[in-house]
């Protein structure tokens, strides 16, 4: 059992790990390199992932918590469309994650180990190439030069079905609305090399039904991303990256709390053309700055199917 004088900083640890640490695994904060890639109408991707990341969660050096470690293995089904929206390149995302998570730590001088697993908020985005990617038919498409600089916006939708027990200090889901705004550029250059970047704006809304009987509510968290590619043919790229997190305090029964997520990690993923229709992607981030939070390895690897609709194959 924890001492009194502790419980307090253990319930914002943990509340810290449910509202953010799920989602830095789950898509919220991941690396993504060729996001303004442009694609034909009428298409479609079934992506099926899975990753592993593993490491140290960094917490207040005052806690009597000692090698809080972590392991996560999760798995992706996603789906993309590709369509013509106000004369625009426009894709729509449907993204159902699962996780497998275990944690273990020394408490008090006492070995400890949790399990929370099942499915986390799933994910609905849309994106639209405002500048640089033009809305073509598959037999339009590829005859086309590329364009060489591309501006795009995104909108990111996270809906609080994912588990979740509020007698639970952990848990997979987070009982809350998450929104995103997403605004990116990049600039190709002679076709083989690609400059991109992202800002990243998320806003969420309370959990009125925290461990305890808690309101929680986080404040906005920003996320500022960079990444240069380079494309050896049609599908196949490989990709270095780098990310940095901050903002994000936390409010418990309407007082903030001194707790925000500040990380900043690297990456690097490779994507290998399969065939006509199939792909594979390889990933690998690394947490290399982080005050509090975790400080993760993850390698995630992707296959990826695409076919398109019959009326755009003539």
């Amino acid at each position: 059992m924890i001492s009194n004088k502790y419980i307090n900083k253990v319930f914002l640890i943990s509340l810290w790990l449910t509202t953010g640490l799920f989602n830095i695994q789950v898509h919220s904060q991941d690396l993504e390199p060729r996001s303004l890639s442009s694609m034909p109408i009428g298409g479609n991707i079934a992506i099926i992932s899975y990753s592993h990341s593993k490491g140290n969660i960094m917490v207040d050096s005052s806690l009597p918590i000692d090698d809080l470690n972590a392991k996560l293995n999760n798995m992706v089904f996603a789906y993309v469309k590709s369509f013509k929206l106000f004369n625009k390149l426009t894709k729509l995302s449907m993204v159902i994650p699962y996780s497998l998570g275990k944690y273990d730590a020394i408490l008090e001088g006492e070995d400890k180990e949790v399990d929370r697993n099942g499915f986390a908020d799933p994910i609905i985005k849309i994106s639209m190439i405002l500048i640089g990617g033009k809305p073509l038919k598959p037999q339009d498409y590829f005859t086309q030069e590329p364009e060489k600089f591309k501006l795009g916006v995104s909108f990111k939708t996270k809906a609080p079905i994912g588990t979740y027990d509020p007698n639970y200090l952990l848990n997979v889901g987070t009982n809350r609305w998450s929104f995103q705004t997403r605004l990116s550029a990049s600039y190709t250059i002679k076709k083989k090399i690609v400059f991109e970047g992202h800002f990243n704006y998320w806003l969420f809304t309370k959990n009125n039904n925290y461990y305890g009987g808690n309101t929680t509510l986080q404040n906005p968290l920003i996320g500022i991303q960079l990444h240069a590619a380079y494309i050896f043919k049609p599908g196949i790229w490989l990709a270095l990256s780098t990310g940095k997190t901050f903002g994000g305090k936390l409010n418990v029964n309407g007082i903030e709390k001194d707790i925000s997520q500040k990380n900043s990690r690297i990456g690097a993923a490779f994507s290998y053309k399969l065939g006509k229709h199939s792909g594979l992607k390889l990933a690998y981030t690394n947490g290399f700055s982080t005050r509090v939070g975790a400080d993760f390895n993850t390698l995630a690897l992707a296959y990826t199917y695409i076919w398109f609709d019959k009326q755009n194959k003539k």
